[in-house]
């Protein structure tokens, strides 16, 4: 009997993996145009990447997600071990310890810590009795997500562990966590707020409130929104063309390849083309959610809530990043923004989300 068998690939996922190629090749044509006559060899390294990503999603949904769920704790341990490392030996690259070498490629084991917080997430509620919990039920939950979170703030990568939040909160929300509790959570977290803020340094707190008035310092800490905003109303309908924008092609646009690549994209291509683009993002995450209801069993649908809690997360406030609805952070797209270990930890979560919808018909 084959490893992978006919009746197994006559419901595999190829449609998501679609979706995926679609915008990953989209990444890779901004990628290139932002890093026009400056380092073309940014558009070929974020090429390798998701060539790279691109087989380890099709991989993934290959295998039985169900043994990286029973799995799920050594995983999570495997990345904390990871992250104390780059506290202890990582390179600091731009005052942040957030980076390890392998070889001559450089990893971020903090987009793969999302992955493995995913997963044990799934396989801890998923051993849970189907019934709804409280505070108290949060306890271990939290104490999964915090470690890492905690662990990244120190790097110090405020935006990268606030992306660990909406994991938690969807993937309790599916699991049954009460509303009133999550009105309670809530009200906490904006307690607790102003002590956080305190915590911060103050390039971290310039960037947290430039956005409310970006024009009092436009030559300053306003300056990367005002660029931003200029970018997207110049794009008009249908966009200057693609490697012809101005702010971009003449380097105004700072972080353009990587967290403000929506920017260039509706400079270049227009309302069009960054409708064509949210498209293809609500479709993959609208399939990312159906995995979730037509799941085969409980750590199946939680790892797709997962995954899509994550996906709309960094598009909506990448997005409104962009266009100065909430504050700069440092949150890339995913799928478009270059990183290739954001690249590659996104197409592992797609890969789980096909192994899910793939196995809904078998067992």
């Amino acid at each position: 009997m084959s490893l992978i068998d006919r009746r197994f690939l006559s419901v595999f996922d190829f449609g998501t993996l679609l979706v995926l190629a679609c915008l990953l090749v989209i990444g890779v044509v901004l990628v290139a145009s932002a890093s026009q006559g400056q380092d073309l060899d940014l558009a070929q390294r974020q090429g390798v990447w998701i060539a790279a990503g691109l087989a380890l999603a099709v991989v993934v949904g290959l295998l039985d997600y169900r043994n990286l769920t029973d799995n799920a704790y050594l995983i999570w341990g495997a990345l904390i071990l990871l992250l104390v490392g780059v506290l202890l030996f990582g390179p600091r690259i731009q005052g942040a310890r957030s980076w390890i070498r392998i070889g001559g490629f450089g990893l971020q084991p903090s987009e793969l810590a999302k992955v493995a917080v995913i997963l044990a997430l799934a396989r801890l509620f998923s051993d849970r009795e189907p019934r709804p919990f409280g505070v108290r039920g949060m306890l271990m939950p939290g104490a999964l997500v915090a470690i890492p979170m905690l662990l990244i703030v120190l790097q110090p990568d405020t935006g990268t562990a606030a992306t660990f939040l909406p994991i938690l909160a969807v993937v309790a929300w599916a699991a049954g966590l009460k509303l009133g509790t999550i009105a309670w959570l809530g009200g906490a977290g904006l307690a607790v707020t102003p002590l956080w803020y305190m915590t911060l340094l103050d390039y971290q707190k310039d960037r947290l409130t430039s956005f409310l008035r970006p024009d009092d310092d436009p030559l300053g800490t306003g300056y990367q929104l005002v660029q931003s905003k200029i970018a997207v109303g110049s794009g008009g309908m249908t966009g200057k063309g693609l490697f012809s924008g101005t702010q971009s092609q003449l380097n105004f646009l700072p972080e353009q390849e990587n967290d403000f690549i929506m920017a260039l994209l509706a400079e270049e291509l227009g309302f069009f083309g960054v409708m064509i683009v949210l498209a293809l993002y609500f479709l993959l995450i609208s399939r990312l959610l159906r995995g979730a209801y037509s799941a085969r069993d409980r750590a199946g649908a939680f790892v797709c809530a997962g995954v899509a809690g994550l996906m709309m997360f960094h598009l909506v406030i990448n997005v409104g990043m962009v266009i100065g609805l909430v504050p700069i952070t440092g949150i890339p797209l995913p799928l478009l923004s270059y990183g290739g270990s954001s690249a590659l930890a996104t197409c592992l979560a797609v890969g789980l989300v096909v192994s899910v919808r793939s196995r809904r018909f078998v067992v």
